[in-house]
């Protein structure tokens, strides 16, 4: 960054003013406190604009040196954008350029020092000084608008991960005892164990790494079908790209005995992948290869590479390997090219036009190769997504159920051993028509055909909350965070559950244990925060974090502990903003608010209604803890009786 400080002065746009050397945001000469992290984000973006910047080249001049994911450059834009909203200006200042970066749209122009008198301020300490996120890409990968409090990881179904920018030094801090000298530790990872770090893409255009980024999570996703491997998660396996962390630090951070490393380069119709499989405990190579061969042979790389890590490690294979590896997949190249586009949209899309975008890409790879299950999958947890966020009449919305439950339905029966295929069927199920019983019973199967995928995992653990299965749960979300263990999405969920299942300081250490390996928090998960604090009686604690009130789950909290702060008439204020937001559709909102308040006729009206119109809200209405003051009413009883008997009985 420091080529951006080319003079003292301050960058002009709208009515904000830049101060590259003072590093403060100005907007109408009042200051935007924005994270250091930000900041450059922002400083780089405008010292660029008028061209497009890369994704790989923000996050080179930003996060150069340090251990990122990639989706954190989105994190930083929504941020980036709530903050000059929030100001009032430049509504439209940084835009997306699908597929490739963010523009700086605003008209810019640098004046000198004379002209930026705005007094110097330190930046602030902590990463976490804008904490707002994204939608983010949760295992099931959907959010819905409306999502209730126990829904939070799992109603809020994805899709892109989320979001995680590792702290290097925390993770690998070692305490001091008291003699003063680092305590040793021995490292002894499970055996069978492997990471696959996200190739690199040697293409020499950025356009391309969706080639490289797809194939690295087929192959984790190819590794996880071996029942014998155990196989770090994604997210946190992509968490290392472009960081100078050493083999012996990423295979500590992950617990695993290996790490896979590689690169991809397309040229015409060649593309040559090399890769690369080392030791962790002895930093040898185990094995490297390069595979030059014709685009179209993409398919049979991703095996072979597959098999080769999997007979590195001492797994026993099942004679079927090669088959249960390619288990849903296209020999079409073309399919395959853009399922792997697709899977790159989804992982940054952040509203119903971006899934659109990614479902048009499986949509083109089903045109090509209708018996392509993994595509039929994808397609319908899309949709889930897409429905999710969008506003469209409710007759489109009953259409795009149908499609979800076609692709479901198609998938499983092209690939009934495939795991992803059943649980993708269990999140159309759970999501669309709130049957749970049919949800479990499909990520039942997916966990018992894929028991090493983190994934699933987490969907299995949603699935299990939703009938209650407290003890089920746990063991599954604990198992996703082992494998996800530099994920906030896998530590968010385990609170979840936790929260769920009443066992508030679970939760709590649940949630420290995410502040210890991500540096900027989602929001949704500050809210959870909050909300065990409320539970747990410190309701100044958990007004505190939400006092912004900055969306719909901040004026909820609000509205629950203005009241037990004996504030009726600010809660009273809070709820009649929350009904502006939200309208008569959020019933099952309500029915909690009212519940927490005492005032249970409400409360169960707003509940039978939510009923009714089976609010995806009523995801986890077994265990909400929000809802304990009605649940022994027979109202309440006789409500949740026809909830489960308009659910249609599982497969």
């Amino acid at each position: 960054m420091d080529v951006l400080l080319r003079e003292q002065g301050a960058y002009r746009f709208g009515r904000y003013s830049l101060d590259p050397v003072r590093r403060t945001l100005l907007c109408d000469e009042e200051r935007i406190k924005l994270a250091e992290r930000l900041f450059d984000v922002l400083l780089y973006l405008v010292a660029n604009n008028g061209r497009v910047v890369e994704r790989d080249e923000l996050l080179q001049a930003v996060w150069a040196g340090r251990i990122v994911e990639d989706s954190n450059v989105g994190q930083a834009i929504f941020a980036l954008r709530k903050a000059l909203r929030a100001g009032g200006g430049a509504e439209g200042a940084i835009v997306t350029v699908p597929g490739r970066g963010f523009r700086f749209a605003e008209p810019v122009t640098f004046e000198p020092a004379q002209v930026a008198q705005a007094p110097f301020e330190a930046p602030p300490l902590e990463a976490r000084a804008l904490e707002a996120t994204p939608l983010e890409a949760t295992p099931l990968e959907a959010l819905a608008p409306v999502a209730r409090w126990r829904g939070g990881l799992s109603l809020m179904i994805a899709t892109l991960a989320l979001v995680v920018a590792l702290l290097g030094s925390v993770l690998w801090r070692v305490a001091l005892p008291p003699g003063g000298k680092p305590a040793e530790t021995v490292f002894a990872p499970p055996p069978h164990s492997v990471a696959v770090l996200a190739f690199d893409n040697l293409s020499g255009d950025p356009g391309q790494a969706y080639l490289s980024d797809g194939l690295s999570e087929q192959l984790i996703d190819s590794l996880t079908q071996i029942d014998a491997l155990r196989v770090a998660a994604r997210t946190s396996a992509f968490s290392f790209r472009g960081s100078r962390a050493t083999i012996a630090q990423i295979s500590r951070a992950l617990n695993v005995g290996a790490v896979l490393a590689g690169s991809v380069r397309r040229t015409g119709g060649k593309v040559v992948v090399t890769a690369q499989l080392t030791n962790a405990l002895t930093g040898f190579n185990i094995w490297s290869r390069t595979y030059d061969r014709d685009q179209a042979d993409l398919v049979n790389v991703q095996t072979d590479i597959a098999l080769a890590v999997a007979r590195s490690v001492k797994v026993a294979l099942p004679d079927d390997a090669q088959t249960k590896l390619n288990v849903g997949g296209t020999a079409i190249a073309a399919a395959y090219d853009a399922y792997l586009r697709g899977m790159t949209l989804r992982r940054a899309a952040h509203d119903a036009a971006d899934y659109r975008a990614a479902l048009a890409e499986f949509d083109r790879a089903l045109a090509l190769d209708p018996g392509f299950a993994l595509a039929h999958a994808k397609r319908a947890v899309t949709l889930v997504a897409v429905e999710s966020l969008s506003a469209d009449a409710t007759a489109a919305q009953h259409q795009m159920i149908r499609q979800a439950q076609d692709a479901a339905d198609r998938e499983v029966s092209l690939a009934p051993m495939l795991g992803a295929a059943h649980s993708a069927r269990g999140a159309v199920l759970g999501h669309f028509l709130l049957d749970h019983a049919g949800a479990f019973n499909e990520q039942s199967k997916a966990r018992a055909l894929t028991p090493g995928n983190a994934a699933i995992e987490s969907n299995y653990a949603s699935a299990a909350l939703a009938l209650g299965h407290v003890d089920l749960a746990v063991e599954a979300a604990r198992r996703s965070a082992e494998l996800d263990p530099l994920s906030a999405d896998s530590w968010g969920q385990l609170a979840q559950v936790f929260y769920e299942g009443h066992r508030y300081g679970e939760a709590l250490e649940a949630l420290d244990r995410e502040r210890a390996v991500v540096a900027v928090v989602p929001q949704r998960h500050s809210v959870l925060r909050a909300l065990v604090l409320l539970m747990m009686g410190q309701a100044q604690a958990a007004r505190s974090i939400c006092a912004a009130g900055s969306d719909w789950q901040e004026t909820q909290l609000l509205a629950l502990a203005d009241h037990a702060l004996g504030q009726q008439a600010a809660a009273e204020a809070d709820l009649a903003r929350l009904r502006a937001v939200l309208g008569d559709d959020a019933a099952s909102n309500y029915a909690e608010i009212y519940a927490q308040w005492g005032q249970k006729a409400d409360a169960l009206r707003w509940f039978d209604m939510a009923v009714r119109n089976r609010d995806p809200g009523l995801l986890h209405v077994l265990l909400d803890p929000l809802l304990d003051p009605i649940r022994g009413e027979p109202q309440f009883k006789a409500a949740l009786e026809r909830l489960e008997a308009a659910a249609p009985s599982g497969p």
